[in-house]
């Protein structure tokens, strides 16, 4: 396959929902593999770190879900539901990691009684709320309805709502090299393509 080729296959990929991309890794399209760990990848690592697990923990934890949804996805009973099973595969790798972690601690403590215990602001082990679930499957939405957006929709709402700097409409205008007034009629459309692709799904 050449670069070209590669490159407009994965592009197409990118638009494709979740049962389409999951139907293509089961017949054995890698690429498809690579755009749906990509869609997930930010869900996936948010929730050890809101656990307040360390990058590195994060980090080992992304790969075992990773590794356990390739083992496990040609058993998924719901493949419109991926974000569920994500959430739940690393909150349970979270109360995993977190559990060997309070053993380690312990362990030292009990020999080193006067160190204090690491560990200690670690989360107990206990389900994640209804609410903080729904939380996360909510965002999980917005970013791919937003990563399916127009490229110029895409770049634009990401200077409005998805990075640090408060960029004015002149400076927003120049970036992407179109007049001042315009600015707020194609924010305009472009949250309006963002509402109909999220029907449904919030």
């Amino acid at each position: 396959m050449t670069k070209q080729t590669k490159t407009v296959a994965t592009a197409d990929l990118d638009q494709w929902d979740d049962r389409q991309l999951i139907e293509a890794c089961l017949a054995g399209e890698h690429y498809a593999w690579e755009v749906l760990i990509s869609r997930y990848k930010r869900l996936i690592y948010s929730i050890p770190l809101k656990s307040r697990l360390s990058a590195d923990d994060a980090s080992d934890i992304f790969q075992t879900v990773c590794l356990t949804l390739y083992e496990k996805l040609d058993t998924l009973r719901d493949h419109g539901k991926i974000s569920s099973w994500l959430i739940t595969t690393a909150n349970r790798e979270c109360w995993r990691v977190a559990t060997r972690l309070r053993m380690e601690s312990r362990r030292i403590a009990s020999t080193n009684e006067d160190e204090s215990d690491p560990i200690a602001d670690l989360p107990a082990l206990a389900p994640m709320p209804d609410e903080e679930r729904e939380v996360l499957e909510r965002q999980q939405a917005v970013r791919q309805s937003v990563e399916s957006l127009p490229a110029r929709c895409r770049e634009l709402l990401t200077m409005l709502f998805y990075q640090a700097e408060d960029w004015s409409y002149s400076e927003i205008a120049r970036r992407m090299d179109m007049p001042v007034p315009s600015v707020g009629p194609t924010r305009a459309r472009c949250l309006e393509k963002l509402r109909r692709l999220l029907q449904g799904k919030l």
